[in-house]
């Protein structure tokens, strides 16, 4: 098999198990969101995802956690508590965040980030693309396994013709 051939097979590999990530990880807790913005830059860089967990949602000072507003999620930092709820600011912001979070707009605490993987997040989300992304992963490991049942079958041969 030639190299390009290889790369792009473990190219949708990764992207399907990405896709996969994003479907199942929420059935255990996780949400998973794109950065599309720099306002928690360089502790989240823009096009990265976060993983937060939702079954953290009592923040401490300083912790990141991601937040509904309206229709958006936003992910800052906790910088301080208030009786209404909680104080955000992103780290690349100037001033701390215009409204304060109340405990029900919180969807939980951020464990883990991973950067420039937002981009191809929002893209295989697209349900048309997830199917066809599917569809081409189911193909890839049909062919690796009939690739590799004839592999094994040739080097058999080759050890019986070489006896």
């Amino acid at each position: 098999m030639r190299t390009a051939e290889k790369a792009g097979r473990i190219f949708f590999t990764l992207i399907g198990i990405l896709g996969v990530m994003l479907l199942l990880l929420p059935q255990i807790g996780i949400s998973v969101d794109s950065i599309m913005s720099g306002s928690m830059e360089p502790v989240l860089r823009t096009g990265g995802i976060v993983f937060t967990d939702t079954k953290e949602r009592r923040p401490e000072i300083g912790d990141i956690v991601t937040y509904q507003v309206d229709e958006t999620r936003v992910t800052h930092r906790v910088i301080r508590k208030e009786h209404k709820g909680y104080v955000t600011k992103g780290d690349a912001n100037n001033r701390e965040d215009p409204t304060v979070v109340t405990a029900d707009q919180i969807i939980g605490k951020v464990i883990f980030s991973l950067p420039c993987l937002g981009y191809a997040a929002v893209f295989v989300r697209q349900r048309t693309i997830f199917g066809i992304l599917t569809v081409m992963i189911l193909q890839e490991m049909f062919f690796l396994l009939i690739q590799w049942k004839g592999e094994r079958s040739r080097k058999s041969a080759e050890r019986i013709y070489e006896k």
